[in-house]
């Protein structure tokens, strides 16, 4: 496991953004801004141009309307907007032969994040369990090998989003730990609750440890 480009630069983008907005904030705070205002004077607009607009107001109407429409993407995927990733969800075949399933799901991590065959549904009592990238082969064909780079960067009570079969299903952290590789609890199902489980390689560009992200179901649509 290597700590390719793309989740390097991903990780100094994020800490620089947050440097300019912490930033931002205290000029914000120390230094207010003085404005200045100036009267303008009134300017009629000719009546051809006052018409246009009334006969484009319906349209301003509908195009509000469809913008805040809530649209559900057509295929499976996970949206953490912490960390600005909106990803496919790829399902693969389970098998008993831990070394092929193992290999279905880094095939399945070259198109997006992976639905470990043992999950739940989302929505239903269980453990809707997804695995990514942090840091991957920079060889590697796949798209999303450094899709978890800022998984770390999560918090407390964020949310998650997961657009399932049509519906979405928003997930609050409620849980952020490290775990052994060795470690499978993480799998497992509770029988009360309907939880969501992130799982990637940390540090970023070893696979020493996971770190597991877990947050509890909230609201359906």
């Amino acid at each position: 496991m290597v700590l390719n480009y793309g989740a390097f630069a991903q990780m100094a983008e994020y800490k620089v953004e947050t440097l300019k907005t912490s930033l931002f904030e205290v000029v914000e705070e120390t230094e207010p801004v003085h404005t200045e205002v100036l009267k303008l004077e009134k300017i009629e607009k000719p009546r051809q141009e006052l018409f246009a607009n009334k006969t484009l107001k319906p349209k301003n109407q509908a195009k509000n309307m469809f913008a805040t429409m809530d649209v559900l993407p057509p295929d499976n995927r996970i949206s953490i907007p912490r960390i600005t990733q909106n990803v496919p969800l790829v399902t693969v075949p389970t098998h008993k032969n831990w070394k092929q399933l193992e290999r279905n799901i880094q095939n399945g991590l070259q198109g997006g994040v992976v639905v470990h065959p043992v999950s739940r549904k989302p929505g239903i009592i269980g453990n809707f369990f997804v695995t990514g990238h942090s840091s991957y082969y920079a060889w590697d064909k796949g798209r999303f090998k450094d899709v978890f780079a800022l998984l770390h960067e999560v918090e407390m009570e964020d949310m998650i989003e997961i657009f399932w079969e049509g519906e979405k299903y928003a997930y609050q952290v409620k849980e952020i730990k490290i775990v052994a590789p060795t470690e499978t609890s993480v799998l497992n199902q509770p029988k009360d609750k309907s939880i969501l489980t992130l799982m990637t390689c940390t540090p970023v560009g070893t696979n020493k440890n996971r770190l597991v992200v877990v947050g509890k179901l909230v609201e359906v649509n």
